[in-house]
């Protein structure tokens, strides 16, 4: 009887950590809208120390303007190269001056330690024979490794008034790091899909909030081999219907290219398989079903981005309601007094889903949804005014066609800065995705402007 209740109370005590892994709340406003920052590719390296010192630099203070829920940085973080680029081997010199860089920019960010999440790139696990062997540095210097984040998946749920934002962070860099350029591929296994798949599925059946689902990785899924049954990553994520798949590796020369729709193409076989899909109903589609039990669309957004090595690039994601956006943010001249991120209407090109066009036919994500352009805005400096302005760009033509005034959002205890302007939406429907385009303007108190 004993025994029985101690196997009782111990799966009791297992089944939260197996179910929902660590959860995070998120105070304070707004509370519709929550960011995180990606970075990637850093490679630090003993030849190249301005990379380690311009992200020490540079990062610090922008996280604390920022002020992100979470900063996911996946993978390459040392290079492991040698001068001549003929030598590719761990160099614990280069882990030793990615700690310390980390260690300052956590001090300077004001952001707590257990808000980093750190992945494996290939670069990191080149002659590496064994996971926790000698040579294994990131298991040694990584901020996964000193929080004890073992294993290939690591997740975390980031919980506000109305919606949990599930990240799951998935290495599948090889068990066994050969030396460049032959582990140029990410290899999952059976056994890693699987356990995605659970991850992915944690609070399908245990929670009534909607969720969001984000999957961080190292490699783009083109470079991403299947499993030895046959099964990918891509079948895991459009299973789940992720949001988002960000990603790193290919660096700026292809980074900026790399924004690619998949959908899974049952019944829609009259679809592409990659395409960019306006929200607004073409004359030429279907119906939309907006009954309770019509099936939606299995599908996810792929997005690289551009890398630190060179092409000093961050990255800001953000999720407002449901709706994932980001912007890229360039250091290569230095920091930044403002930023901005447009977090509705999304860019109908690169960010919008069938899902999209679902809701918006059906007014399943609610009125308040649409009614006004929305963006946040991080500013070291005061701002005077914030104002959104709609441009007409049919073919031959170009005008204002709308300028308003935001408004932030005010609160006792805030985040970030959330700035809104009421719209006539439905005034802004058309075939095209790119008929009409949205642009925000910042201007600080030294009349300093910033547009995106």
């Amino acid at each position: 009887m004993i025994r029985n209740g101690l196997m009782t109370l111990m799966l009791m005590l297992m089944i939260p950590w197996l179910c929902c892994g660590k959860v995070m709340d998120v105070q304070g406003a707004p509370e519709s809208v929550l960011w995180v920052v990606q970075l990637s590719d850093l490679h630090f390296s003993v030849h190249h120390p301005d990379r380690a010192t311009d992200f020490t630099s540079l990062v610090g203070p922008a996280l604390s303007m920022i002020n992100p829920s979470l900063v996911l940085i996946t993978g390459d973080i040392t290079d492991g190269k040698s001068k001549d680029l003929l030598t590719t081997k761990q160099n614990e010199e280069e882990w030793v001056e990615y700690r310390t860089a980390m260690d300052n920019v956590i001090k300077r960010s004001g952001l707590d330690k257990t808000a980093f999440f750190d992945l494996r790139g290939n670069h990191d696990n080149f002659g590496v024979p064994a996971v926790g062997g000698a040579f294994d540095f990131f298991s040694k210097y990584s901020i996964n490794g000193q929080l004890g984040r073992a294993g290939y998946l690591n997740s975390v749920t980031l919980q506000t008034a109305d919606r949990k934002h599930l990240f799951v962070g998935v290495d599948t860099t090889m068990s066994v790091g050969v030396r460049g350029p032959t582990n140029l591929f990410g290899h999952p296994t059976d056994q890693l899909l699987s356990d995605l798949d659970m991850e992915l599925s944690q609070w399908d059946s245990q929670s009534k909030q909607p969720i969001s689902k984000i999957s961080f990785g190292h490699f783009p899924l083109s470079f991403s081999a299947t499993s030895r049954s046959g099964k990918s990553l891509k079948d895991i994520f459009l299973k789940h219907s992720v949001s988002a798949y960000v990603c790193g590796h290919l660096h700026s020369r292809f980074g900026k290219n790399l924004k690619r729709h998949h959908q899974l193409l049952h019944k829609f076989s009259f679809l592409p398989e990659f395409f960019q899909l306006n929200v607004h109903q073409l004359s030429s589609d279907p119906p939309v079903n907006c009954s309770t039990d019509a099936p939606m669309a299995n599908e996810f957004w792929e997005w690289e981005m551009g890398d630190w090595r060179k092409s000093r690039a961050m990255r800001i994601l953000a999720i407002d309601r449901g709706h994932v956006s980001y912007v890229d943010v360039d250091f290569k001249l230095g920091t930044k007094k403002t930023i901005i991120l447009p977090t509705f209407p999304l860019d109908s090109r690169l960010m919008s889903t069938s899902s999209s066009r679902h809701e918006y036919e059906c007014h399943a994500a609610g009125p308040v949804s649409y009614d006004a352009i929305r963006a946040l805005v991080f500013s070291v400096s005061p701002l005077v005014t914030v104002t959104a302005m709609i441009y007409d760009t049919r073919p031959g033509y170009l005008s204002l066609v709308f300028e308003g005034p935001m408004i932030k959002l005010e609160h006792n205890t805030s985040r970030g800065d959330l700035y809104f302007a009421g719209w006539n939406y439905r005034a802004f429907e058309d075939p095209s995705p790119d008929r009409y385009w949205l642009q925000i303007e910042a201007t600080d108190f030294m009349g300093r402007s910033t547009f995106k």
